[in-house]
C-alpha cells in the first residue's frame, strides 16, 4: 500500500515536472508599459555597470525586476518567455536605456570630482553602450557573442580612463577589471569568450603606458600574480620574476641571520611559485 502511494506521489511529481518545463510566460502589457513611461533611469545604468563590472559575471535578471516591479515568478522563468514577449520586452529595454540621462544631482553616483560638459556626455554614452551590450548578452543564447562582452571590456577600460569618473583608473582598478577569473565569469564560463577577452586585455596593457603588471607593488601578494601572466611578454615577466627574486634574497639574507622555520618555508614556496611563472595564452 505505501510503495503504491509513493509510486503514485513520485509520478505526479514528473509530470508537474514536466508541465512547468513546457510552460510558456508572456510578459503582461503593464510591465512593458513600464518600462517604456520610466525615467530617472540612472539607478538602471548603475546597477547594470556595477554588474558588469564585478566579478560574478553577467546576470541582469535581479536589476531589471527590481528597476520594473516584475515579479520573481516570471522573472524565474526568463527562458521560458514567448520569442516575441521577450523580442518585445529587450526592445522597450534598449529604448529606455537610450532616454537615460545622469541629471546634475545624482553625478556622484558616477563621478569623483566635478566633470566638463564634455567628459559628462561622453560617460553617459559609455554607460549606455556597456548597458545596451550587457542587455543583449543576457538576452540573448549563450554563448553570446565574444564581441560583445569585449565591448563590455572596452567601454569599462575607457570609462575609468576619464578625468573624474569614479571608480577611477588606477591600478587597482584596471587590475581588478583584467584579472583572468574575472574575464572568465564575466563570460560566464565560455572558453571563446574568455579568449577573446584575454586577448583584447593584453593588447590594451601592452598599447598602454601602465606597467603596474611589472613590479612586485602591483601585486596584493605572488599568489595572485597567476591570474595576470597571460597579459604579460616573456621581458616583462622577467622583470617581475626579477623583482619578487630580489625580495626573497633579502629576506633569506634576515632569516639565516634570525632563523624562522615557517618564514623559511613561505619564503621556499614563493621562489618555487616564481620559478615556475610562464607566459601563458594569448602570447
Amino acid at each position: 500500500m505505501h510503495e503504491a502511494l509513493l509510486s503514485e506521489l513520485r509520478q505526479f511529481v514528473v509530470e508537474l515536472e514536466q508541465k512547468e518545463a513546457a510552460a510558456i510566460y508572456f510578459v503582461p502589457d503593464e510591465i512593458i508599459k513600464a518600462v517604456k513611461k520610466a525615467k530617472s533611469l540612472e539607478k538602471l545604468l548603475h546597477e547594470i555597470f556595477m554588474q558588469v563590472s564585478g566579478n560574478g559575471g553577467i546576470h541582469l535578471s535581479p536589476v531589471i525586476r527590481r528597476e520594473f516591479g516584475i515579479n520573481t515568478e516570471l522573472m524565474d522563468h526568463f527562458k521560458q518567455w514567448a520569442p516575441y514577449s521577450k523580442e518585445r520586452f529587450e526592445d522597450e529595454l534598449h529604448d529606455a536605456i537610450d532616454r537615460a540621462e545622469i541629471r546634475a544631482g545624482n553625478q556622484g553616483v558616477f563621478f569623483a570630482g566635478t566633470p566638463s560638459k564634455k567628459e559628462a556626455e561622453d560617460a553617459l554614452q559609455l554607460l549606455k553602450d556597456i548597458a545596451h551590450a550587457a542587455v543583449s548578452c543576457q538576452f540573448h543564447a549563450k554563448p553570446a557573442v565574444s564581441e560583445l562582452y569585449v565591448e563590455i571590456l572596452d567601454k569599462l577600460l575607457q570609462f575609468y580612463a576619464l578625468a573624474n569618473t569614479y571608480p577611477e583608473g588606477n591600478a587597482v582598478s584596471y587590475r581588478n577589471l583584467i584579472s583572468a577569473d574575472r574575464l572568465y565569469a564575466m563570460s560566464g564560463g565560455d572558453d571563446t569568450s574568455t579568449d577573446a577577452l584575454k586577448a583584447f586585455a593584453k593588447e590594451w596593457y601592452q598599447q598602454s603606458p601602465h606597467t603596474f603588471l611589472e613590479s612586485m607593488e602591483g601585486y596584493f601578494s605572488y599568489e595572485y600574480v597567476h591570474h595576470f601572466l597571460y597579459a604579460l611578454t616573456e621581458d616583462q615577466l622577467e622583470r617581475l620574476r626579477s623583482d619578487y627574486i630580489r625580495y626573497i634574497e633579502e629576506e633569506f639574507k634576515l632569516t639565516r641571520a634570525k632563523p624562522e622555520i615557517n618564514h623559511a618555508k613561505n619564503l621556499k614556496i614563493m621562489l618555487e611559485t616564481v620559478l615556475g611563472w610562464t607566459p601563458q595564452y594569448p602570447v
